[in-house]
């Protein structure tokens, strides 16, 4: 039995690669006996495949990062130029990698639905998902999120607000830090239409549920169609991804406050949600939840859902097998059968 090979493809500066290469030894490290395990990750870099220059190898299992990594001074800025970028990127990957008689673990297609805010939205409504609906009239708790984004990137959200450095095509700055009151809904309308050209847009309104002291959203992992992590976000601040790890205080805080019946309603929504995006074995899902009965889609990360270093996996596991991290999970499974 040989190792799994694999590739990721990824900026020359991407954080992510040095999570790859830990989630391949933590992968190994949980092998049964006789297990070849996992190698060592090979990175391409983006330059080389939009340069046509990046080589892959028959049988070899491929990732993808994104195209530009996160950037935190700017992280809402001329998404859809960038998704345009990518599309076209994704394209040329698809055909180095076709050729060589390799495999993408993300098919492209299912992925640039997920990119596409405004197709993503349609398309989840279309099949019966939940999906917070455009509202003309922005209360004071209004969400504004870009439409080309991954899921946690936004401008202003809810009672946790915090706007990122971002200068439009109008010269304009527009700035908002962490503890200033939630703008109303004329600043509001006001930044949507200064932002108007980046695609940015307003939806309805929702009070996310209040798990211990603060307002979360519940972050799902689906695995090869299976919700194997969890995580609350907390989306008004920026916080490192090792903060991840540990037990989970806010799920234990949900279970306790709304009982087994709806939490397996959330998970069984995040699986349904996976379903609808073939190709994709590690989907990150995330859903804008109220302190009632309400749950909504609110985004689907077609790179994965970060939550590295998880100690303990759902509420309520169904056996006492070790929890590995997202990124080890992802590469366990093919491992297991190469």
């Amino acid at each position: 039995m040989s190792a799994l090979n694999w590739a990721v493809v990824a900026g020359t500066d991407e954080p992510a690669r040095a999570e790859w290469t830990r989630a391949a030894l933590e992968a190994r490290e949980s092998g049964e006996p006789g297990e070849s395990g996992v190698a060592e990750p090979r990175f391409v870099a983006w330059s080389a495949v939009l340069s046509s220059e990046a080589e892959f190898r028959a049988g070899e299992l491929v990732f993808v990062e994104r195209l530009y990594p996160r950037n935190a001074e700017n992280p809402v800025g001329g998404h859809r130029a960038r998704y345009e970028e990518l599309r076209v990127a994704l394209r040329q990957l698809e055909a180095a990698v076709t050729k060589a008689g390799a495999t993408l673990a993300v098919a492209v297609e299912p992925m640039l639905l997920a990119l596409d805010r405004r197709r993503l939205d349609a398309f989840l409504r279309l099949n019966g998902f939940p999906v917070l609906e455009s509202d003309d009239s922005l209360t004071d708790d209004g969400i504004l999120r870009p439409r080309f984004a991954g899921s946690d990137e936004w401008l202003i959200d809810g009672s946790w607000t915090h706007l990122f450095l971002h200068r439009t095509r109008t010269g304009h700055e527009v700035r908002h830090g962490p503890g200033r009151r939630v703008p109303g809904a004329r600043e509001s309308a006001d930044l949507t239409g200064l932002l108007a050209d980046d695609g940015i847009h307003t939806v309805a309104s929702l009070l996310r549920v209040y798990l211990s002291g603060t307002h979360y959203d519940i972050r799902f992992a689906v695995l090869d169609g299976k919700a194997t992590h969890a995580a609350g976000v907390i989306r008004g601040q920026a916080v490192a991804r090792e903060w991840y790890g540990g037990r989970r205080r806010e799920l234990e805080a949900f279970l306790e406050r709304f009982g087994d019946e709806r939490w397996q309603r959330l998970v069984s929504l995040a699986e349904r949600t996976a379903a609808h995006f073939p190709g994709i074995r590690s989907l990150g899902v995330d859903l804008a939840v109220d302190n009632h009965e309400s749950e909504f889609v609110f985004g689907v990360d077609p790179f994965g859902a970060f939550l590295p270093g998880l100690v303990s996996g759902l509420p309520n596991p169904t056996d006492d097998r070790r929890s590995l991290s997202v990124r080890a999970a992802v590469l366990r499974s093919p491992a297991s059968r190469s």
